[in-house]
């Protein structure tokens, strides 16, 4: 690939002039269906977000096999949005399971779909949280390696992962931090954090952040919460618990028909006023497929894009 920028030059900056907008950009993330059916659903779903006017969606990288298998029902997904929403979109690129020449190759199918932008992630280990997490032999060990990568293909905006509460290989917070410093300096232009549950986590992680020269914006990922079984399973990918309050509120809200997800949207509303309040750039929604919940949100704060559909 030689080093040299083989796409991108004409490409918009969409992502990159949203998340300087004086406006909160407001960005949703979906990922692959397994089949035609759930195919339609998502489309239905991205379609229903679609008067929020979002200024990026992403579609996460596919899970099931190893090479191509990945890419292409990620790529397939990426396809199917982009028939339903005006949007850039970002398409995500994982470490697990590939090849560099898988990675180059998903990053060549990806141009060629028209995305505006990327993620560029390690991936979670095979087993799950917790798992121990093995590269490929003949592929990158991590996420850094991979915005190198991308920057000799594309001038695209390229995303990486930030976490709130360090990320679980980490030695300490502060070299977690030193970590995204190094993805900036390899030519990241902005990160997305892990699911956050407070304020406060993404405070102290713009502070470190900023301790160690990282300058572009971290946008605040939100999972609306609608259910404790949801929860649970959060916790275990982010390594945070539940904040005290809130743990006490869905608990006392026991198996009442729909008051765990009152609770739990009042919870994510406050959330997301909350870390606007903060300066957060915008707030990039996990919707899980989904689209009542993370609507129901945006209406009740405001919300919408600053500049898709414009």
């Amino acid at each position: 690939m030689g080093g040299r920028l083989l796409y991108g030059w004409d490409m918009s900056r969409r992502v990159l002039d949203a998340l300087a907008s004086a406006r909160p950009a407001v960005s949703f993330e979906f990922f692959p269906p397994k089949d035609q059916a759930a195919e339609a659903l998502l489309k239905a779903r991205v379609d229903a977000l679609g008067p929020l006017q979002p200024d990026f969606v992403s579609v996460t990288f596919g899970a099931g096999g190893g090479g191509g298998d990945r890419a292409e029902a990620s790529i397939a997904a990426t396809k199917a949005v982009g028939q339903v929403t005006l949007a850039a979109r970002v398409a995500h690129l994982a470490l697990a399971g590939q090849t560099v020449a898988d990675l180059q190759r998903a990053a060549g199918w990806f141009l060629e779909a028209g995305v505006e932008g990327f993620m560029a992630l390690r991936g979670d280990p095979p087993d799950g949280p917790g798992g121990a997490w093995v590269g490929h032999p003949g592929g990158l060990t991590y996420a850094v390696e991979l915005v190198e990568l991308l920057r000799q293909v594309t001038a695209l905006p390229v995303g990486v992962a930030a976490f709130p509460h360090g990320h679980p290989t980490a030695p300490s917070l502060e070299i977690d931090a030193r970590v995204l410093a190094a993805k900036q300096a390899a030519g990241a232009d902005f990160a997305v954090t892990q699911v956050l549950f407070s304020a406060e986590a993404y405070r102290a992680l713009l502070d470190r952040a900023e301790r160690h020269g990282v300058t572009m914006p971290i946008v605040p990922g939100i999972m609306p919460i609608t259910a404790r079984s949801k929860v649970e399973k959060l916790e275990l990918f982010s390594g945070a618990a539940l904040p005290g309050p809130l743990a006490v509120a869905l608990v006392k809200a026991g198996g009442v028909a729909g008051a765990q997800e009152r609770v739990g949207l009042e919870w994510s509303v406050e959330l997301v006023d909350q870390l606007l309040a903060e300066g957060a750039p915008g707030v990039h929604f996990y919707t899980l497929n989904s689209s009542e919940a993370t609507q129901r949100i945006c209406d009740t704060l405001g919300l919408r894009g600053a500049l898709a559909g414009s």
